[in-house]
């Protein structure tokens, strides 16, 4: 099998604060229409580096700074082994031009599935994820104590006790994406046995310390538990899991409970994606949250609308959602 030996450019938009990526789509050639990060073949006596800016010079019309190797790709296609040795990169002159591609989108790291990348670059999506800003958990890292401060004394006693009420003895409970651990601590004090988990740094330090036991550093993609739980307490957390990933978000919890374990969870109350400041939200209303529990394999047992629990947002509405695992 013939090897080709390529070089691609992971274009951000800022080398040390990484929230977006520049992505391509083919337009020519076996692989047409298909997304890529930029770049092309090693000439004889090139470095990959330089290969690299004269390669993004020839496709975008730019001139790139190249910065760390984040990791070299193998791949065998069906007619060529792909070696694909694959950089951090920031434009330093020019505007980016399409001369070669058909298209091109930039990426925040949540938006980073919503192409139909070719096979040997979206083997690089874990690790470009891991070194970009998630404005969602930015936020959070940034606003941790007066977050904290806030939501650990709202009252979500008569959400929990909905919640429990289905769970057997000791059971099993997953607080996923559990902020300040207030309802962690809670389960906790009732003789649950409890998972916790949180994207955010700041948060997990500090609900970690109030309950007493570590927070996992783990993202909603990244949760591969299967039949764990007799119960998973999503409140407020789902909410920032871009629209077109909740489906597959939501699947992995199916997996992730025993057969008839349930799921709370809870939403904004509205319809679509909204930007509320710099933090993107998903928002449900009773008839739209409907489908998302249900082609997920969940029977839906409560559907309620209720008013925001922390002091001085009641007039913030919610649609809360009670499931179990058909």
């Amino acid at each position: 099998m013939k090897n080709v030996n390529v070089v691609a450019a992971i274009i951000c938009d800022d080398y040390k604060k990484k929230t977006k990526i520049f992505a391509t789509q083919r337009g020519y050639g076996d692989f047409k229409d298909g997304w890529e990060f930029p770049g092309g073949k090693i000439e004889e006596g090139e470095t990959p580096e330089e290969a690299l800016v004269r390669e993004i010079r020839e496709e975008l019309g730019t001139e790139i700074e190249v910065h760390d190797l984040i990791d070299v790709i193998d791949y065998d296609y069906d007619t060529f082994h792909l070696h694909m040795n694959c950089y951090w990169a920031t434009v330093v002159e020019g505007k980016l031009q399409l001369l070669e591609h058909e298209a091109a989108k930039w990426l925040e790291v949540n938006d980073l599935r919503s192409v139909a990348w070719l096979p040997a670059d979206i083997s690089l999506l874990p690790k470009i994820a891991a070194g970009m800003v998630d404005k969602n958990v930015e936020y959070y890292n940034e606003n941790a104590d007066s977050f904290f401060d806030g939501s650990v004394v709202a009252d979500m006693s008569e959400s929990r006790d909905k919640f429990t009420a289905l769970l057997p003895e000791k059971a099993a409970v997953l607080d996923a994406g559990c902020g300040s651990g207030r309802d962690s601590k809670a389960f906790m004090e009732a003789g649950y046995e409890v998972t916790a988990f949180d994207a955010s740094p700041e948060m997990r330090k500090r609900a970690s310390e109030y309950i007493g036991q570590e927070v996992l550093d783990m993202r909603f993609e990244e949760m591969s538990f299967e039949n764990k739980f007799d119960g998973i307490w999503a409140s407020a957390s789902l909410l920032h899991v871009p629209m077109d990933q909740l489906p597959e978000i939501m699947g992995k919890m199916n997996k992730a409970l025993k057969d008839g374990g349930v799921i709370y969870a809870s939403f904004k109350y509205g319809d679509g994606t909204k930007m509320r400041g710099e933090r993107k939200f998903s928002d449900f209303n009773e008839k739209s949250v409907i489908p998302l529990f249900e082609n997920a394999g969940f029977e839906i047992l409560r559907n309620d609308v209720g008013s925001d629990n922390r002091p001085g947002r009641e007039s913030e509405m919610w649609v809360e959602v009670i499931a179990r695992k058909e």
